[in-house]
């Protein structure tokens, strides 16, 4: 006897049962390919998709969760504060925090400046000492603040040296000319 075309009452729930899984795994791919192309830096994780084909034999379960990324830009670093210039056509006094030959390099004495800004310290700022008749040529003088009078930087002075700059002296800053 031939069974060829003859279907037995076991075998109809291979059909559904298949079209179901080609289903899930369908929806299951394209979840995943959404959940991989989503624009944002955070994605909350997509939720588990399982799918169960029962057979009289066995029962497959397939789980698929997206995974989650969650990228973080690391913290600003602060910036130094800028570093100022002596105020043009002006004379007055300051409190001189280092003088660094001018061979040593700018950037040597704008790092001064800007450990004197982190410290706190009024109007930090560099200038060339050639450019100033009161002043010794050859020489990038880091300084904190802009006075009118010799008492208020001598007063300012107090901090200075309290805020770590324990050599800082006061001298007159006058133009050239």
């Amino acid at each position: 006897m031939s069974h060829a075309g003859v279907m037995s009452s076991n075998d109809g729930w291979i059909r559904p049962a298949l079209f179901f899984l080609a289903v899930s795994a369908a929806a299951t791919g394209i979840a995943v390919v959404i959940a991989a192309t989503r624009g944002s830096s955070t994605s909350t994780p997509a939720p588990a998709t399982t799918t169960a084909a029962t057979t009289p034999a066995k029962t497959v379960r397939t789980t698929t969760t997206a995974p989650t990324t969650t990228a973080q830009k690391p913290p600003a670093r602060p910036r130094p504060p800028a570093a100022g210039a002596w105020p043009a056509g002006t004379s007055g006094y300051t409190d001189v925090l280092q003088s660094i030959p001018v061979a040593s390099g700018r950037a040597v004495a704008l790092a001064g400046a800007h450990a004197a800004a982190r410290a706190g310290l009024p109007r930090p700022g560099v200038l060339v000492s050639s450019r100033y008749a009161t002043l010794h040529p050859g020489y990038y003088v880091v300084f904190s603040g802009v006075y009118r009078t010799s008492a208020a930087a001598a007063a300012a002075l107090a901090t200075v040296h309290a805020r770590g700059f324990p050599g800082a002296y006061q001298v007159r800053v006058a133009r050239t000319g």
